[in-house]
């Protein structure tokens, strides 16, 4: 069942206030397991900003494949991309015995990509329109991945009482992970 509004507006509030490097932002979470699978609500928000990316990134080079394909392939990353690092986190947190941790962490981490998201997207847009000089645009992408990184890094860093080079350590696991599913997605169409 998808959290009310006022649950998500509650857990958007902690993940903008995480995003300004406010620890305080994990008390407008829920940190059960129940919160952790209503966070993936998020990836019901994200979807048509992802969308749109996703066409701006595709756009002329997909031209010989037909669009159910690639409404499958990229449909079925966008689900595995959603889980594939929260299963990997439970692995990893399992082996380092902080479990107890995880719900609290996944809810965290997928209600901040609400606020990744929301940045992301108009740097993206107006570097696709080529109204700023090329190294401006590149930079400004360049400056806001960098910006993401590092907010996610607080965020694992904070709910995981990991850290600062653990908790980057698996920020380069969700990297890998996301660049993975990709390639493979890409490879596929």
């Amino acid at each position: 069942m998808p959290p009310n509004p006022t649950a998500i507006l509650t857990a958007l509030t902690g993940a903008y206030r995480l995003a300004r490097f406010d620890p305080s932002g994990f008390s407008c979470f829920d940190r059960t397991p129940d919160g952790a699978l209503a966070s993936f609500f998020a990836a019901v928000l994200v979807l048509p900003a992802y969308a749109l990316l996703l066409a701006i990134r595709l756009w002329g080079q997909v031209d010989d494949s037909p669009v159910l394909q690639v409404l499958t392939v990229e449909s079925i990353a966008y689900v595995v991309s959603w889980t594939a690092f929260p299963l990997a986190l439970h692995r990893i947190l399992t082996l380092l015995g902080k479990a107890e941790r995880f719900p609290g962490a996944v809810t965290a981490y997928n209600w901040s990509a609400v606020i990744q998201m929301a940045v992301y997207l108009p740097v993206m847009i107006l570097s696709a329109s080529d109204l700023l000089p090329g190294f401006l645009s590149e930079g400004l992408v360049l400056g806001v991945m960098m910006a993401m990184l590092t907010y996610q890094w607080f965020v694992l860093r904070t709910a995981l009482d990991l850290s600062g080079l653990a908790a980057a350590a698996l920020v380069m696991v969700d990297l890998f992970l996301s660049a993975m599913i990709t390639d493979l997605a890409d490879g596929l169409l």
